[in-house]
């Protein structure tokens, strides 16, 4: 994970500083308020690398638990917004592929097993949305399919006894309805 962050740090900076020169100065932060209704923290911004590009990380975390399983997952990534024949962080039709690191951590609380497990991967996005603007405000909605893998998943008991599994993936459906600010 620590590679991967790195990396992702360094393609972001960068990709700031070849677009610092061609791109208007300005930067969106967004929130999903259906993310947080699920308990889901998290954030995106958005940097604009030219006249129709934005770059930037993404970043969420869930930390949930019940009287049977504690759950905590984080996800790392960068994105892209490509903005058609418009300048960025303008009204219109937009596309924002994404590829980001998933790290998933599940306990039993049980007292029945007590196990375990732990698996980690990535996941690539691709969205399709509009997006509203006004003075700083705006709005996107957008949705588009999500491809994921997690790599092997290790399962520990309580005695300290571990399996692996092997890897999972699947191809789902990501909505997005996110409120920013742009400065």
């Amino acid at each position: 994970m620590r590679s991967f962050s790195l990396r992702l740090i360094a393609a972001t900076v960068i990709c700031l500083s070849i677009g610092s020169t061609t791109a208007r100065a300005e930067t969106n932060l967004r929130i999903s308020p259906l993310s947080l209704l699920l308990g889901l923290v998290g954030a995106e911004a958005d940097f604009g690398i030219s006249e129709n590009w934005t770059l930037g990380p993404t970043f969420y975390y869930l930390n949930r638990s019940s009287d049977d399983f504690d759950v905590s997952a984080t996800s790392l990534g960068i994105r892209g917004n490509y903005y058609f024949d418009r300048a960025v962080f303008t009204q219109g039709w937009y596309i924002g592929p994404s590829v980001s690191f998933l790290s998933v951590k599940v306990k039993d609380n049980s007292g029945t097993f007590n196990d375990s497990a732990s698996a980690s991967g990535t996941a690539l996005t691709g969205i399709f949305g509009y997006q509203w603007t006004w003075e700083s405000f705006n709005i996107n909605l957008g949705a588009g399919p999500v491809a994921y893998s997690l790599g092997k998943i290790r399962v520990k008991d309580s005695n300290g006894n571990e399996d692996t599994y092997s890897t999972y993936s699947n191809v789902g459906l990501s909505i997005e309805f996110n409120l920013g600010w742009k400065f």
